[in-house]
């Protein structure tokens, strides 16, 4: 019997034709058999390995639906647009009573370097001058001197963020009345620019309290103090630039 392929097939036909002798699956060798996933029940359990650990909080947490889930996101409420936007008006209408104690705070340590300095350490008023202080961790006269400088100096910041605040909402408001009038381009007024209208206005009060002829009663002594200080300063500077050999003719 003649075995031979019919002359109607070639050698590349001959290869891709599948064989008597393999299973019905595998017909074609060439092909990728590829096994179905069985569906898995939405009531069953995940299945997991026993050396798996499980973090309800971590990034491995499961979801109902499927093995894999998402990391748990924590909202902080300060910065959170569903806390609602800040009033700082209110804000510090309703925590006003916390002003009042770092002013008590002030006092008190104020009057405990007054009456260490006065009576000295060892005394008895200065020692109980010091208890009055001691919840502040405060336990000697250079901490206590410390802590003074450092509710000055928080006080000046929180004055200064107050009075740009404060010119802040004034040149909104006056910048809303002008296009409510004209119907001009609104401004928007950036933090920089506010800063640099509240130095040019500190400017001008230092310089018309230089005018006046009372320079060295009430609020004007303070800055006159301050200027004198800063010229005082620069004394040297200058002296030391005149001090530069220049060039003569001979």
């Amino acid at each position: 019997m003649d075995r031979s392929p019919p002359h109607s097939l070639n050698h590349k036909q001959l290869k891709q034709a599948p064989s008597e002798n393999n299973n019905n699956l595998n017909k074609w060798p060439n092909k990728k058999v590829v096994k179905k996933k069985k569906k898995r029940k939405s009531n069953a359990p995940v299945e997991l390995p026993n050396n798996f650990s499980f973090n309800p909080y971590g990034s491995n947490k499961l979801s109902k639906k499927s093995g894999k889930g998402k990391k748990m996101v924590t909202r902080d409420p300060r910065f959170s647009e569903l806390s609602g936007k800040l009033n700082v008006d209110m804000f510090r209408r309703s925590y006003s009573f916390l002003e009042d104690m770092r002013k008590e705070e002030v006092k008190d340590i104020m009057q405990a370097i007054k009456i260490n300095k006065k009576f000295g350490t060892d005394s008895l008023k200065g020692i109980e001058s010091m208890k009055k202080i001691s919840h502040l961790n405060i336990s000697n006269i250079e901490e206590a001197k410390r802590a003074l400088d450092r509710y000055k100096a928080e006080n000046a910041h929180l004055e200064k963020k107050d009075e740009l605040r404060k010119l802040k909402k004034s040149l909104v408001k006056e910048e809303m009345d002008k296009i409510a009038l004209t119907g001009k381009k609104p401004y928007y007024f950036t933090d920089k620019k506010v800063k640099k209208i509240y130095k040019e206005i500190n400017k001008k009060k230092i310089e018309e309290s230089m005018k006046s002829t009372a320079i060295n009663y009430g609020p004007n002594k303070a800055i006159h103090k301050k200027l004198e200080s800063q010229s005082r300063r620069m004394v040297p500077k200058e002296r030391k630039l005149n001090l530069v050999p220049s060039l003569r003719d001979v």
